[in-house]
């Protein structure tokens, strides 16, 4: 499902610190000008997105009147920036990317005019500005590689502004946390957040203010609360999503605050109390559709469909779906409209309508595929597996019955191990912690059909394998399978990972590198203070053959979901004494 989105692209500008000369980059233009900027952000902060697109097409139109010159065309580059992030607010992709190039061909039109050293911090400013905008439109219509890649084209304007305070950094920073946050890559995305969240190291100390957090807090806030309750820590959630509201209200954004309503309703759905998440997505949709902000209420309408299939409100949930697919394609937004696909395609299999099902799943991975969210591509591939367990249950395949639970395990067990291995990504042994148990969940879907294959080379090597595994909580309980689970079998113990931890290779993970050696409390001590615990390591399962444990489904999900699953140590799975 999508999480909810804590962008806001058309949030207005915070200006640098106006007590420092050097840092002071908001453009003035002279009246009607600077009185129409004003007004126009303060309309977009009520919002009324609306009145705000009328006060900047007002003065677009009294700027092309003016004479031509490098002064004037910068101004309209501008104007026309602004227009571009409003549009795209207002769910308007297409004239947003009208405005864009326009706006770009502008105000790079004028990078050769002779300018003095606050001309160009202002026209830096601008220039990145329309550059995170683009980055925007990129990462919710087209593709995320090329929105990063506009993203490093406004990394490199950094090194030109005078940014002792770390503003504007924060303002790269935030888009890549959201291009993370897309991807799945939460690990990373919570490590750069929080990192944002801290004072720039190099700020010089201010006598006359303490330090203040970045302009960007609170939407950074927001991208955690949404980090967080995607991994199961809802507490936490709820905290950064409380000081987020603060940082809103304190700034006087409103729109922003109203916001966070869809994100408190997605905190709350996945805590399962499915009512009090029904009751905000229903306000949430109301105010979205009143205020026009077609992709929010998409968002609600596939969250909503969610909670009606639980309710068993088949119709009702087939419609919203309907309409939340319809609302995301018309807004070109690929990633969003694969999801409600996988919705879409679990409710054709309620139906019984098998080969509907596995067209919408096979559309979805594509997209997936095509824009390398991998851990989506797992998810198709589970709930792929899960359709043919659940079938397996329900009829007799006769003689194909061994050739469906390998296909069944050909998909499972590759995805499990990489939702199990994405918890490597996570600094805190508590965020890894919690990873697993969601991951917990596909992996027992592995046992269960090598269980039912009984096979017990495999389940031998899924125990060795899991049992290599790092050290993520002194203590931890999985629960139980219900009981009224057909595959839940007496006798099928699930083993918990090992208390030790061993060293990854270079590279492997978001800033990945070589971690202390280290086991059992040390390891849970260590990972607290921030320092990483490793991918397992190859379990060898014969001195001869050079075979490891489950070789070729570890080869597999290396090779679908991009991802290191094992280090590239071995041990071998026999006592040293042997």
């Amino acid at each position: 499902m999508t999480a909810p989105d804590p962008s806001d692209p058309a949030a207005p500008a915070d200006p640098a610190d106006p007590a420092d000369a050097t840092e002071a980059t908001e453009a003035h233009y002279g009246e009607p000008f600077d009185g129409g900027f004003a007004l126009a952000e303060h309309h977009q902060s009520t919002p009324d997105l609306g009145a705000a697109l009328a006060v900047y097409a007002e003065l677009l139109t009294l700027a092309e009147s003016l004479d031509d010159s490098p002064d004037v065309r910068f101004l309209r580059g501008h104007l026309l920036s602004n227009i571009a992030s409003v549009q795209l607010k207002a769910a308007d992709p297409a004239a947003a990317a009208r405005a864009l190039e326009r706006s770009l061909a502008l105000v790079r039109g004028v990078a050769d005019v002779p300018m003095g050293p606050r001309g160009r911090q202002v026209w830096l400013e601008v220039l990145l500005k329309t550059l995170l905008a683009k980055a925007e439109l990129l990462r919710r219509t087209r593709s995320l590689d090329e929105a990063g890649s506009c993203v490093d084209e406004a990394t490199a304007l950094l090194a030109e502004f005078h940014d002792s305070e770390g503003l504007r950094a924060a303002e790269v920073g935030l888009a890549r946390v959201l291009l993370l946050i897309d991807r799945s890559e939460w690990g990373a995305a919570e490590e750069l957040a929080s990192a944002l969240l801290s004072p720039a190291p190099t700020a010089a100390p201010r006598p006359d203010r303490p330090p203040a957090p970045p302009p960007t807090a609170p939407r950074l806030l927001d991208c955690l609360a949404v980090i967080c309750a995607s991994t199961g820590r809802f507490d936490l959630a709820d905290d950064h999503l409380a000081r987020a509201d603060d940082g809103f209200r304190a700034a006087g954004d409103n729109g922003a605050r109203q916001g966070l309503l869809a994100h408190r309703a997605y905190v709350v759905m996945l805590r399962g109390d499915l009512d009090h998440a029904e009751r905000l997505y229903t306000e949430a949709s109301t105010l979205y559709e009143e205020q026009g902000l077609a992709a929010d209420l998409a968002v609600c309408e596939q969250a909503r469909a969610f909670l009606a299939e639980q309710r068993g409100e088949t119709a009702v949930a087939q419609d919203l779906t309907a309409s939340s697919l319809a609302r995301f394609e018309r807004l070109g937004a690929a990633l969003a409209a694969a999801d409600t696909m996988l919705l879409s395609a679990q409710q054709a299999y309620d139906r019984g309508d098998i080969v509907e099902m596995q067209r919408l799943a096979q559309t979805a991975r594509e997209v997936f595929e095509e824009q390398r969210v991998y851990e989506r591509c797992a998810q198709v591939d589970l709930l792929l597996a899960m359709a043919l367990e659940d079938n397996l249950n329900r009829t007799d395949h006769g003689a194909l019955e061994a050739q469906s639970v390998a296909m069944a395990l050909g998909l499972a067990l590759p995805a499990a191990l990489a939702l199990e291995a994405a918890r490597y990504d996570f600094v805190t042994a508590h965020a890894r912690s919690q990873w697993l148990q969601l991951a917990d969940a596909a992996m027992r879907l592995a046992f269960r059909l090598a269980l039912r294959r009984g096979d017990q080379g495999l389940l031998f090597e899924l125990v060795e394998h899991r049992c290599a595994g790092a050290s993520l909580a002194l203590t931890r309980t999985d629960p139980p399978p219900p009981p009224s689970t057909p595959a839940h079998r007496p006798g099928l113990v699930f083993p918990a990972p090992a208390m030790k931890t061993h060293t990854p290779a270079e590279g492997t993970g978001a800033g990945a590198g070589p971690s202390s050696l280290l086991g059992g409390a040390a390891a849970e001590a260590a990972a607290t203070a921030g320092l990483r615990v490793a991918p397992p390591p190859r379990v060898r399962m014969s001195a001869e053959s050079g075979r490891f444990a489950l070789q070729e489904y570890v080869q597999a999900a290396e090779f679908r979901y991009h991802r290191r699953i094992v280090s590239e140590e071995e041990v071998p799975f026999w006592p040293p004494t042997t």
